[in-house]
């Protein structure tokens, strides 16, 4: 097999496999993340024949890996860190995050952690105000596990600040948007604790 060729049938495979597990996890497909493939693809090939040598298919493959995944890269390093205290380091990466053009998923899995970390640190005021700006911004078609962890995280947040009642409505609402998910099983523990304050957990979305 031609190995220019080769690389081409690596890039296209790429974005069938990783587009087809986000179809399957149902978190949509977006054309910028297609794009990014082809573009990088096209330029990796394009040094390959200046140099009259093709890449290697592993650095190849790792090349449009990190470059496609920067953004969940950066957050999950950004959770690594504020698991370990470095907050501050941590609210960094994800803002860093935002400035490296995420497409509309990957702005999406930032903001969601950004608004667990600010109820992690005790600002649930800033958290619930990213999450009611989330929710409400048409341009953010979420899917119905980020939508689930954004409702559950707002019912935390709204309870933070001693507002039960906005946090009994999130809790269902998560619940209905994702019966048996992780955040669905969450926000039932939290509703049935509903009368003990403050006994539930953020939970980061990666």
């Amino acid at each position: 097999m031609n190995p220019y060729f080769f690389l081409i049938l690596i890039a296209l495979l790429y974005i069938l496999v990783v587009g087809g597990l986000s179809a399957l996890r149902r978190e949509g497909f977006t054309l910028q993340f297609a794009l990014e493939v082809i573009v990088v693809a096209g330029l990796l090939m394009a040094l390959s024949l200046l140099a009259g040598q093709p890449t290697h298919p592993a650095l190849y493959l790792v090349v449009i890996y990190l470059v496609t995944m920067r953004v969940r890269l950066m957050v999950d390093l950004g959770n690594l860190l504020a698991r370990r205290g470095n907050h501050r380091q941590a609210m960094n990466l994800y803002n860093l995050a935002l400035k490296l053009k995420p497409d509309s998923l990957g702005q999406q899995i930032v903001m969601l952690n950004q608004a667990a970390h600010h109820i992690k640190q005790g600002h649930p005021a800033q958290a619930s105000t990213m999450l009611e700006g989330l929710l409400a911004d048409a341009q953010h078609t979420l899917s119905p596990k980020h939508k689930a962890a954004a409702r559950y995280n707002l019912g935390v947040a709204y309870r933070r600040q001693g507002n039960e009642t906005k946090a009994i409505v999130e809790f269902n609402k998560a619940i209905d948007v994702m019966p048996g998910s992780l955040y669905a099983s969450s926000a039932q523990i939290a509703l049935d604790k509903s009368k003990r304050p403050r006994t539930t957990d953020d939970r980061s979305e990666d």
